[in-house]
Formats: structure tokens, C-alpha cells, sequence
């Protein structure tokens, strides 16, 4: 019988052992980065609460009734806890009256104080240090080394498997190690350490151990990222460091609120539902998590989230763990607008393992053939339904129905809600989203809910008249779970918003006037943009400056503004330092593609948008400078394209900048506008929907106003 080459067989065991052992490393060392995150963000809610200390008058001392001469000390100059903090032992015991005792019972106190304050602060990431010195920076790096590493231990999950029970069984074996043990062992003992041989030598010369090596670099890459790289990976990407601070629970504030009307036991029943995101590549918030909990427990509903908070997420999530139970089988169906389609597909591929496929165009029956025959997610338009849904209706079964921007189904009577109302017996689950707050638009919920719950129809119209208050959103707690950015998002770094008043050079008045006397609404707005040459145009030459500082600054920008010509204009006005532009024309693709460009392009870059065509369907955040070139007729426009730039995933300070110029038009419609504020506060988060008090620019409006700019004009003019 051959005798094996004992050293090479201990050497082959040894590295089987040892590749074994450093991947143990890679899963135990994500203890240890959690630790580290967590004492980072311990330590920046401590400075954090330090500071909120010196907001606090040591008034708050005579409170404690622990007979400390407050007094004493705030004629010492000790006028806040912070200065009393930050104070010596020795400096507190030279203030009259405060001795050893008094001393401990100060400390106490403060320390109440700091410690209630701490639990209270909200993180915020910040990338800013340019001296990369802070815990801030730190925190971001730390973050980063764990986002990275856990990919790399999903990634690596099951070959890790397979190699500690291959190297279990190496040393479980009972294989004959050297000559002297071979000589007095059986030929059983001898023919297995033989058999042995062959599999390490097998094993340690295959693709998959070579895979193992590339595995433990990757993760020594990842689990060691430079600062320099980790600010950069923050900044296009800042919603998933959230994510992961929210997950790991950290002590510095970042909860979420989950939803306040929902009643306790229902709440409960929904947290305690099993998610299997085995297949999910993502990272959930903790709303997005309970989200994802409600529509599987609930199984038909209405998702109201405000924009910007990850519906689309959320219903991924949900898809994901219907395809993971159910071994990889199933059908599901999104129908959204035929802007978001392409986004839709791509979100599909980025967090799931589900095979996506566009029904729409020339390729839609193809496509849906495909998706029948092979299962996973169909994403078509709602004009495309009309023509597949006679081989879906009575034909298939679906997993999941998501009806994306939902509001657009609100007409009972028209066909393409009908075409939808076709497939409710199909759907086993139905998932209705938008970001309208149908609260304030009760008939058009009553149109949704009616198709999702018909059961809870007549009880929530009869609840109607008090939907404002939260006995209404408590009745709706079954069907209906809506979440906004303040409730949530308590992370987001401040927007400002500012209005840019630019006075009317000599060319502007002269293409402006004549628009006036031809009364001509449309070209009022375009005021400061009507002539050829926009070099003595005023809102330009402020824009450019505006443009300056964000490239000082390292910000991008986007340029939004109602008018196709003013898009050309300005963008031909920026030349390079504009990568695209997206107008109604620009299809889908590359819309999304122009929005990639902006993510990698230097700052200082600006994307040129109409105001409709780039203001639904996108996530903007590399943007963190927007300007809007006139004042929009529905503030939900506005509103909706602030959207696209200030939504979760945001890490920078937003600024909004208005151009306007002042004896215009602009100054007529900014006005009527303020007016209606509050008017308009229940409806221009996100409403997408034409309402009483949207589109306020009416037609009466349009004409008193227009001869109001007349009269100011008609003088000049002659």
C-alpha cells in the first residue's frame, strides 16, 4: 500500500485549518465592530450632551433639593451646567459655600443631565473635517469597515459553511499523521488517511479554495477602508450608515418612530411576523423593517409613506422574503408610471436575487411570456396593462400586486383602474403606494381602500367627517400606515431656503415688457430668461454666482424650471460644467443615467431639469444645491422636485435658492403663494394630486394679474 507524504499532508491540513480559522475571524470580528461603533457614538452623544449642557441656567440646581447654593455659583460666574461641568473640583471649592459634599451632590446632578440629554441626541454623520481628525470621521470610517465587511460575510456565508464542515471533518477523520503511527495502524486507518490525501490535495487545488483566498483579501480590503474612501462611500450612499446605526441600536438617539395610531395589540402582532431577508441585499430602517412586517401580516394595503422615505424599498423587502419561502417560485407584478420603470427594475436587481423583466414597449409581449414562463417580477406601466392584462386576468396567480403611485387609480371609471380592479382576484397579497396624504382627500382613499379592503369601506366612510384627527388614522390602522420625513428621518442635516431677488437689467425689462402688453402669462414667467443672450440676464448672472460658490464648496447642483427653452437656454449658458439635461423628451433610461453622472461628476457640476420631467422618479442626493428659475403654478411641483434632492440618503445641508426678479410677475405669485401657506402645508409635501388649494394660479388669477403687470408696463413702454 502507498505510503502519503506525511509533510505534505500536515501542511495540506494546517491550511485547511488555518483558512478555516481566519474566516471564524471575519464572523467574530463583527462583535467587535459593533462595540467599536457603538463607543463611537457614545462618545459624540456625550460631547453632544455636554453642549446642550451650557443651555441649562444652573438655576437648575435649586430644583435638585439637595440644599446646593445655586446662587453662589451663578455669582461666581457659573452662569449654565456646561460652565459648572467643565470646572475643577478645586475652582467649585473656592465658590462660598460649596464644599466636599456639596461638590459630589453638583456632580450627581450634571451627570443626570448629561446622561438624560445623551439618550435624547440624535447622530448626525458628518463628513466635513478636512483635517479628518474628528469622531465624527471616525464613526463614518468604522461604519464603513462594517457595511463593507458584512457584504463580504453574506457573500461568504455559504462557502464558509462548507469549508468548517470540510475542515471538521479533516480533523475528525482520524488520519494517520507520520511514518511511526503508519507502521502499527490497520489498513483501514491507512486506507482512509489515503483517501484523505486525495480530497485535501483535491481540495487546496480547486477554484473554490482559490475563491476562499480572494474571499479573506476582500474582506482584509474591506474591514480596513481609508477615511478618504470611507467619506466618499458616505457620501453616495449615507441612508444605509443610518440603517446600520438605527439597527444596531445605538444609545445616541437614532430611533425611529414606527407608527402612533396603530393599536398596541396590532402593533405587537405585526412586529413579531418573521421577515426572511436571507435574499435581501439591503439594510432596513427600523420603519422600513415594520413597513415591510405590515404588508405581510395586513396582506392588502395602502403604503403612504411621504416621498423619500423608501416605499420601494420596503415592497422589495416584502418580495424578497415571498421569494425566498417559497423556494424561488411565484409571480409578481408592479405597475407604476412609465418614468419610474427603469427604476423599478434597477431597484429589483440592486436588493434582490428576483429575475426582473420590463413589460413595456416593443419587447412587452416578449417580455411577459418570459415573466409567465419563468416567474419573478413583472414591472409594466399602467398604459401598458391594458394590453397583457387578458393573459394575467383568470390565467395566473400572483404573489404580490404593486400598484405604485396609486393615486393614479383613484376614478373608479377610468379603464386603466378598471384593468387593475381586474386583478384583485388574482393577488394574493395587494400593495397600494403613494406619498399623497389621503387624509386630506378622504374620497380618493375611500376609491383605494374600497379595492384593497371593501370589507372596511362603509366603516371608515362613516368616519369621514373626522379625518383630521387620530381616532380617523386609528380606524385606518388595518388598511392604511403613512409615515413622514420628521416622524422618521430625525438624521436629516438642515435645508435652507432662500429667496434671490435679482433686479431687472436693461435687457431683461426690454424682452420683458413686450410680453406684458401682449399679456402673454407664459412669457411673464419667463422673465429675465427671454432674451437670446442670457449674459445680461439677471437671475443668470446671480446664478452664476450661486454656481461659483457651490464649485468653491464642492456642492452639485440641480437647475429646475418649468420651460423647455429656458432648459436650453440655461444649460447652453453653463457649457461643460452642465452634464445633461432632462426634459420631457428624455426617456427613462436616460434620465437615470444622467442622475449617474451626477453621483460621479466633480463638484461644481450642474444637471439641467424641466421641473415635471426630473422632478418624479429620481433620487438626486449628490445633488445638495437646488435652484428653481421662476416660481411654479402648483406648489406640489416645488415640492415634489425639493423631493427628488432632500429625501432619506441626504448627508449634506441643502440649499433651495428662488430667482426672482422684483416689480414682475414673480413678485405677484410669491405673493399669493405665502398667502396660502397654510393652506398649502396640508397638501405640498408630496401631493402629487391637482387640489383646492394647489393649483391656486386659476384662470381669474392669471387674467387680473396680467392686467395689473399691464398697468405697471403700459408707461414705460410709450
Amino acid at each position: 500500500m502507498r505510503k502519503p507524504n506525511f509533510r505534505s499532508l500536515r501542511e495540506l491540513a494546517k491550511a485547511v485549518s488555518e483558512t478555516d480559522a481566519a474566516f471564524q475571524g471575519i464572523y467574530n470580528d463583527k462583535d467587535m465592530q459593533e462595540n467599536n461603533i457603538r463607543t463611537l457614538c457614545g462618545r459624540i452623544a456625550g460631547q453632544e450632551a455636554r453642549k446642550a449642557l451650557s443651555a441649562l441656567s444652573s438655576d437648575e440646581l435649586k430644583n435638585a433639593r439637595a440644599g446646593i447654593r445655586a446662587q453662589a455659583l451663578i455669582d461666581a460666574g457659573y452662569e449654565n451646567l456646561g460652565q459648572i461641568a467643565a470646572a475643577t473640583d478645586v475652582e467649585l471649592q473656592a465658590v462660598e459655600g460649596i464644599g466636599e459634599k456639596q461638590i459630589e451632590a453638583i456632580r450627581n446632578i450634571v451627570t443626570e443631565f448629561a446622561n438624560s440629554l445623551s439618550a435624547r441626541v440624535t447622530i448626525r454623520l458628518d463628513a466635513s473635517d478636512p483635517d479628518r481628525t474628528s469622531d465624527n470621521i471616525a464613526l463614518i470610517t468604522e461604519l464603513t469597515n462594517y457595511i463593507n465587511s458584512e457584504k463580504i460575510r453574506r457573500d461568504a456565508l455559504e462557502a464558509a459553511k462548507n469549508l468548517g464542515d470540510f475542515a471538521t471533518r479533516v480533523t475528525e477523520s482520524g488520519m494517520i499523521r507520520n511514518g511511526f503511527r503508519w507502521f502499527f495502524s490497520s489498513a483501514a486507518s491507512k486506507q482512509n488517511t489515503l483517501a484523505i490525501e486525495e480530497e485535501l490535495h483535491a481540495f487546496c487545488g480547486s477554484a473554490f479554495f482559490d475563491r476562499l483566498m480572494r474571499l479573506i483579501d476582500a474582506y482584509q480590503a474591506a474591514s480596513h477602508t481609508s477615511e478618504e474612501a470611507a467619506v466618499e462611500q458616505f457620501r453616495a450612499n449615507g441612508a444605509e450608515y443610518y440603517a446600520i446605526l438605527e439597527n444596531l441600536g445605538s444609545a445616541a438617539g437614532n430611533r425611529a418612530f414606527i407608527y402612533d395610531s396603530i393599536p398596541a395589540q396590532l402593533a405587537e402582532e405585526i412586529s413579531a411576523t418573521e421577515v426572511d431577508l436571507s435574499g435581501f441585499s439591503g439594510t432596513l430602517r427600523a420603519y422600513q423593517l415594520f413597513g415591510a412586517k405590515y404588508i405581510l401580516h395586513q396582506k392588502k394595503v395602502l403604503l403612504g409613506d411621504e416621498m423619500g422615505l423608501g416605499k420601494t424599498i420596503q415592497a422589495i423587502a416584502v418580495m424578497s422574503h415571498l421569494h425566498t419561502v417559497s423556494g424561488g417560485k411565484g409571480h409578481f407584478l408592479v405597475v407604476c408610471p412609465a418614468s419610474v420603470l427603469v427604476n423599478w427594475a434597477r431597484e429589483l436587481h440592486k436588493f434582490s436575487r428576483i429575475n426582473t423583466f420590463i413589460v413595456h414597449g416593443q419587447t412587452a409581449d416578449d417580455a411577459l411570456t418570459k415573466w409567465q414562463e419563468q416567474g419573478g417580477a413583472a414591472v409594466t406601466n399602467y398604459e401598458t396593462l391594458g394590453r397583457i392584462v387578458d393573459r394575467i386576468d383568470g390565467r395566473m396567480k400572483l404573489f404580490l400586486l404593486v400598484i405604485d403611485e396609486a393615486h393614479y387609480m383613484k376614478n373608479p371609471d377610468a379603464q386603466r383602474t378598471k384593468y387593475i380592479r381586474r386583478l384583485d382576484n388574482e393577488s394574493e397579497r395587494i400593495l397600494l403606494m403613494t406619498g399623497t396624504p389621503l387624509e386630506n382627500r378622504v374620497s380618493e382613499m375611500m376609491s383605494l381602500i374600497d379595492y384593497v379592503r371593501p370589507d372596511m369601506a362603509d366603516e371608515v366612510r362613516s368616519l369621514a367627517f373626522i379625518s383630521r384627527l387620530p381616532e380617523f388614522r386609528e380606524a385606518l390602522a388595518p388598511v392604511y400606515l403613512r409615515r413622514t420625513r420628521e416622524q422618521v428621518l430625525k438624521e436629516l442635516p438642515p435645508i435652507s431656503d432662500e429667496q434671490e431677488w435679482c433686479s431687472l437689467t436693461a435687457a431683461d425689462l426690454a424682452a420683458y415688457a413686450p410680453a406684458v402688453l401682449r399679456g402673454s402669462f407664459a412669457d411673464m414667467r419667463r422673465v429675465s430668461f427671454l432674451q437670446d443672450d442670457l449674459a445680461n440676464s439677471s437671475k443668470c448672472i446671480r446664478m452664476l454666482e450661486l454656481l461659483e460658490q457651490a464649485a468653491d464648496d464642492g456642492r452639485k447642483v440641480i437647475v429646475y424650471s418649468f420651460f423647455r427653452e429656458t432648459v436650453a437656454k440655461v444649460s447652453q449658458l453653463l457649457g461643460d460644467r452642465c452634464i445633461g439635461v432632462i426634459t420631457g423628451d428624455t426617456d427613462i433610461g436616460s434620465r437615470q443615467l444622467l442622475v449617474d453622472r451626477l453621483g460621479t461628476a466633480p463638484g461644481g457640476s450642474v444637471l439641467v431639469s424641466q421641473i415635471v420631467a426630473g422632478g418624479v422618479g429620481l433620487n438626486i442626493q449628490s445633488a445638495s444645491i437646488v435652484i428653481f428659475c421662476e416660481p411654479q403654478i402648483k406648489p406640489s411641483l416645488e415640492s415634489q422636485a425639493l423631493s427628488r434632492v432632500y429625501r432619506m440618503g441626504q448627508v449634506q445641508s441643502v440649499q433651495v435658492y428662488h430667482l426672482l426678479c422684483p416689480n414682475t410677475i414673480d413678485e405677484e405669485m410669491i405673493s399669493v403663494l405665502e398667502e396660502k401657506q397654510i393652506e398649502f402645508d396640508n397638501f405640498a409635501d408630496e401631493s402629487v394630486v391637482a387640489g383646492a388649494y394647489d393649483n391656486i394660479m386659476d384662470r381669474e388669477w392669471v387674467r387680473s394679474v396680467v392686467e395689473r403687470e399691464r398697468g405697471r408696463y403700459l408707461p414705460v413702454v410709450i
